[in-house]
């Protein structure tokens, strides 16, 4: 066979797929804009004395896209001052306006797809207000912090090899061999990094690592519903010891078959999803996938392992 080549000239082609665009290693991030707020303001008694606090929200991983939403759910909101001395309310977007805290879902911020490779970008602003008679001191220096707490996915699809028969003593040619597949990231704060495999008589299995790559909290998937909010009332409450380093498995597949999978840190100890536990921003789940499932019982083929996690995460700046 002759194969012959050419180097076309003209205009690149600049659309990315999908794998170019599940890349990174961070999810929803903010950052204060230049001189919001001022650096020093001066308060007086016969002036109003409110200032502007302007965040720059952008979302740098691949979730959500675009047939499942324009963002991920999950709430922004400022700490770090004394309320009774300073009150923010939200100026933008203007349907949060009088709130203290933003719903991210009043926002644009989707995930990075093939039509949006660069993620959403929005604003986000807060008026402050200084209440002159209770500051009561010359000079008052707090240090504000803006924390996003969210929901976030990580779908990682690495082709993997099946062998049905791995202690043949027959000498033949496969397409394949069974071995370790080592990834970088997924585009999300959580990452799947390394998948072990080992083929027994009558089973293969999948030992899938997972890390926190985006330098955040990893939160129980529901943890940032009622526990994100810096001045809980009702049903919230704050964020405990049980609500962090624990990841959601919503699944592992091969060709549309869920994978049977341990342990899970709590509820049953195996099964098709469960809680991960992080120790020290890693863990691991073992995934069996039995002879009965294999595609082709003759020859050692190639198949996608698709993962899918679920958590919240925290990150603030």
């Amino acid at each position: 066979m002759l194969v012959s080549g050419c180097n076309l000239k003209g205009k690149k082609d600049t659309k990315k797929s999908l794998e170019d665009i599940r890349t990174g290693t961070e999810g929803v991030v903010a950052s204060f804009l230049a001189n919001a707020p001022p650096e020093k303001i001066h308060v007086d008694e016969n002036l109003d004395n409110k200032f502007d606090v302007v965040l720059d929200l952008k979302n740098k991983g691949a979730y959500p896209q675009p047939e499942v939403g324009k963002s991920p759910e999950g709430f922004l909101f400022l700490s770090g001052y004394d309320p009774k001395i300073i009150e923010f309310k939200i100026k933008e977007p203007k349907s949060d306006a009088g709130k203290s805290m933003l719903d991210l879902k009043k926002v644009s911020l989707e995930g990075k797809s093939t039509i949006n490779p660069n993620g959403g970008q929005d604003i986000a602003s807060f008026e402050g207000e200084i209440d002159y008679q209770r500051l009561n001191v010359e000079k008052y220096e707090p240090t504000l912090l803006a924390t996003l707490c969210y929901y976030y996915e990580t779908t990682a699809g690495p082709s993997v090899c099946i062998d049905p028969d791995p202690y043949s003593t027959i000498k033949e040619k496969k397409v394949c061999q069974v071995q370790s597949v080592s990834l970088t990231n997924q585009g999300a704060p959580i990452a799947i990094t390394k998948i072990d495999e080992e083929a027994l008589a009558k089973k293969t299995q999948f030992r899938i690592t997972i890390k926190n790559v985006g330098g955040g909290d990893v939160l129980k998937k529901d943890a940032y519903k009622n526990k994100c909010d810096p001045n809980p009332t009702g049903e919230s409450k704050k964020i405990a010891r049980e609500d962090v380093d624990k990841v959601y498995l919503k699944g592992v597949k091969v060709s549309n078959i869920l994978l049977t999978c341990t342990p899970f840190a709590e509820s049953d100890v195996k099964g098709t999803e469960g809680i991960i536990r992080l120790i020290n921003g890693e863990g691991f789940i073992t995934c069996e996938l039995y002879e009965t499932n294999y595609n082709n019982k003759i020859s050692a083929y190639t198949t996608p392992l698709l993962i899918e996690l679920g958590y919240g995460y925290r990150n603030t700046v």
